[in-house]
């Protein structure tokens, strides 16, 4: 819509500007009683909560207990003639809806479930990110945390090659960690569309004399990233706290059970298909759904085979079978993930959805990267696996200094 001249708007009526942000400052300006601030705050915090197969019962009193409080329940439109067993529903409401709402909802027969499922999506616990690794915690107060990616291999989409000597891989590890690294992700098969397998014992002889060196002079957590229970293993034992798995556990039958008597942190990549077929498909019904859904099995399989809960990290796989459109969609999005419970990671560096946004090559990506590290941290990501780590903290300090986290 065309802005209209407010020449003759203006005259007569109040200075009026439309916050971006509020908060207890905005409050506090306004000259509001001090005493009044618990009650005021959590009204300036408006959320949309979607609660999935809702029964009948449960979503009648959902939606008179929100609207007798002023909020209100998207719900199926044969909830009230009781047409439908069970409906989906779409809470909306600031902080102070939900608490009274929680309340309700924990005086009523057997919702109590409900009541916890919500109190704990809208009102998470927060603070430093914490991970074991092999039985080990590690913590981390900045956000996102840095992976850094070494690809010891001569095929990989960005600086393939370049690192395939042992000394280059070490050194560019080590440089990574001064730079800002937190996490080293080490990688010696390609995953690059279209790229083929190779044997194991030809990835054990990229990695492991790089993890050996590497774990004796730092002591960042070190990350395998291989599909291969037998790489896995071979890096863990050489120092390797975590393993990176694009095919979440799946691609190898004996990776499950060796990442639970190990205790490493495992990150587990939503990807359909293998690098050489996954662009073959790539429509979704509902990508931010179907990948929500599929992070969300994994995780309970894992956890239900064993693997804490404290050592998972979910990653809905930005470029694996997704077109540009689906990428974009997962960032649009990405903060739902976090509903997952475990720490969130992307890995966008570089990739050619990015290239196809800017109309450049992979070695002219990184500002394009760097937006989307910005946007990640704006919106709760909790780790960006990244090749240039000291362009990722610095584009962290800037968004943690304006957002007043730092």
């Amino acid at each position: 819509m065309a802005r209209r001249s407010t020449g003759s708007l203006r005259k007569g009526l109040p200075q009026a500007r439309l916050l971006s942000r509020a908060d207890r400052s905005s409050l506090l300006a306004c000259g509001v009683d001090p005493a009044s601030l618990p009650y005021l705050t959590p009204k300036l915090h408006h959320k949309n909560l979607l609660v999935k197969g809702v029964k009948l019962y449960a979503a009648n009193i959902l939606k008179q207990s929100m609207l007798s409080i002023g909020g209100d329940v998207a719900v199926h439109r044969h909830v009230v003639s009781g047409k439908v067993d069970s409906s989906d529903c779409l809470i909306m409401g600031d902080l102070r809806h939900f608490r009274l709402l929680v309340e309700k909802l924990k005086l009523q027969p057997g919702l109590d479930p409900l009541a916890e499922c919500i109190s704990m999506h809208v009102f998470p616990e927060v603070g430093a990110l914490e991970l074991e690794f092999c039985g080990k915690r590690a913590a981390w107060s900045d956000l996102p945390v840095i992976m850094g990616i070494v690809n010891v291999t001569p095929d990989s989409f960005s600086d393939g090659g370049s690192y395939l000597r042992h000394d280059d891989a070490l050194t560019h590890a080590l440089e990574m960690v001064k730079q800002g690294a937190e996490i080293i992700d080490i990688g010696g098969e390609s995953s690059r569309p279209g790229a083929l397998d190779i044997p194991p014992d030809e990835e054990i002889r990229r990695v492991i004399p790089v993890i050996e060196e590497l774990s004796k002079v730092v002591d960042v957590p070190i990350s395998i990233d291989t599909t291969k229970a037998v790489v896995a293993e071979a890096a863990l034992k050489a120092g390797a706290t975590m393993v990176n798995d694009i095919t979440a556990l799946r691609g190898d039958p004996v990776m499950m059970d060796l990442v639970r008597d190990s205790g490493c942190a495992v990150v587990l990549m939503h990807m359909r298909g293998s690098p050489r077929t996954m662009q073959i498909d790539t429509e979704y019904r509902d990508i931010v759904t179907d990948i929500y859904a599929f992070l969300d099995e994994r995780i309970t399989i894992c956890m239900e085979a064993g693997i804490s809960q404290d050592s998972i990290i979910v990653d809905p796989g930005i470029g694996f079978a997704k077109d540009i459109q689906g990428n974009l969609e997962i960032l649009r999005h990405i903060s739902e993930f976090r509903s997952l419970r475990v720490p969130l990671l992307i890995g966008h560096s570089r990739k050619s959805f990015i290239g196809n946004i800017l109309h450049e090559d992979v070695n002219q990506r990184e500002e394009g990267t760097d937006a989307v590290t910005a946007w990640a941290a704006m919106n709760g990501v909790d780790l960006v696996r990244v090749h240039d780590c000291l362009h990722a903290r610095r584009v962290r300090t800037v968004i943690r200094s304006i957002t007043g986290a730092s």
